[in-house]
């Protein structure tokens, strides 16, 4: 009896660290897709240290598809301090999907001003957050793009950019 009890409690005791196991169990995922965006709003300014630097905060609307060709709704703040066009940005990126799911991101990265007066950019990414089937994600991931017209104040431009992005979600 006591030797039967013992052996019951063992098993139950297996059972339930196999269902903590399993619950802590985590999904890895690697993705890529492009972003099409434009300005829906920028602020700028003259630093006055320098011919050409300036300080500026965009807010950024487009949609991203992923590599299963899932669109989300693409937000983001971006902060630039930029000299004749070229330097370091960070931003704040919420994509929610057609799910309501939401993934936020935080980047940092560079942009480069070009002869014809486009500019490119790449950074990097990490997630910092998400809720529906994204809450708990851990990872980040990679990026670069490019803007098709000139920075030139009030002039609207479409930009795009690639990436890629390794996660992970707890499991279910």
């Amino acid at each position: 009896m006591v030797l039967q009890a013992f052996l019951s409690l063992i098993g139950g005791c297996v059972i339930a660290s196999l269902t903590v196991g399993a619950a802590w169990a985590e999904q890895s995922v690697t993705d890529k897709g492009r972003v099409v965006y434009h300005n829906a709003k920028v602020d700028a300014m003259e630093v006055g240290d320098a011919p050409g630097h300036v300080l500026a905060i965009a807010d950024q609307r487009g949609l991203q598809i992923n590599q299963a060709g899932e669109v989300g709704q693409w937000s983001t703040r971006v902060f630039l301090d930029l000299t004749n066009g070229t330097g370091p940005h960070f931003s704040y990126t919420i994509v929610t999907f057609e799910d309501k799911s939401t993934a936020i991101t935080k980047a940092n990265g560079v942009t480069t001003a070009r002869a014809d007066g486009t500019s490119t950019f790449e950074g990097s990414f990490e997630y910092i957050g998400g809720s529906g089937r994204f809450s708990g994600i851990k990872g980040g991931g990679k990026y670069a793009g490019k803007r098709l017209a000139p920075l030139t104040p009030g002039v609207a431009a479409d930009i795009y950019q690639e990436f890629t992005a390794t996660y992970t979600l707890p499991s279910q």
